[in-house]
């Protein structure tokens, strides 16, 4: 049986993991108020709303960097968001205890899963496909993002992890798609297959290595704009499993 474009079954399908296998509203929502309790024991004042600004400046910093694909620590980003409140000048215990918030993330049980998502990956797995992940990673570190998919159960599908803070780049570039195919014991690029929601990133990065790229849009739906479309698009993971080939 082949796929939705006409090649035979994958062999192997890497997935992005924020709007993919997570909502990304998912994270942050709290992010706020537990900084600024963190603040307040280092005597500085500043509300969840002046963090939530400051932290939504910091992150426009970090996609410019993202963008130029230039590798962003926690770090250097809680610094950049933290310039935007009353904090002194070069109190690094400030800055590391906040990145030190940040690392530890948000509770798993809050954490929202894609609609099918496990059942697509259970199918995939069962069906002896490779499965990988290749993630840009944000202000969460990869430690922390391994920790969300094993509380929901999802971690012991994946034999392979390509998080940007750990590759150190960012998709489309190509090094990072290599550095997931050698993990996944470099299968046919024809018979591989990227799932995720960007097209500047995860369509673009995909097809520039041969694989079949998919674009999921079942949790935000990328502007038409931003770069190409994918090979497959599907709005639901049940769907996933059919149209790459595997029943």
């Amino acid at each position: 049986m082949s796929d939705a474009t006409g090649r035979p079954p994958v062999q192997a399908v890497t997935f992005d993991f924020w709007n993919t296998i997570v909502a990304e509203s998912a994270i942050g929502a709290s992010r706020g108020s537990r900084i600024s309790g963190e603040l307040a024991t280092h005597d500085v004042q500043a509300t969840p709303e002046q963090v939530a600004a400051a932290f939504d400046s910091g992150w426009e910093w970090f996609v410019g960097r993202w963008k130029a694909n230039e590798h962003t620590t926690t770090r250097e980003s809680v610094a950049v968001s933290l310039s935007h409140l009353p904090v002194p000048v070069n109190d690094d215990s400030v800055v590391d205890a906040v990145t030190a918030l940040v690392v530890a993330g948000s509770d798993p049980a809050t954490i929202t899963l894609a609609p099918g998502i496990g059942n697509c990956l259970e199918t995939l797995a069962s069906a002896g496909v490779q499965l990988g992940i290749i993630c840009d990673v944000g202000m969460t570190p990869s430690t922390t993002l391994r920790g969300y998919l094993d509380h929901h159960g999802l971690l012991q599908h994946f034999s392979h992890w390509s998080f940007s803070d750990e590759v150190g780049c960012y998709k489309p570039d190509p090094r990072i798609f290599a550095h997931a195919a050698e993990g996944l014991g470099q299968p046919d690029p024809s018979r591989t297959a990227h799932v995720g929601d960007l097209r500047r990133t995860d369509v673009a990065g995909a097809q520039g290595v041969g694989w079949t790229a998919v674009r999921y849009h079942g949790l935000s739906d990328d502007p038409r704009d931003v770069g190409p479309e994918g090979d497959v698009v599907v709005a639901h993971h049940d769907d996933l499993p059919g149209v790459l080939g595997i029943s």
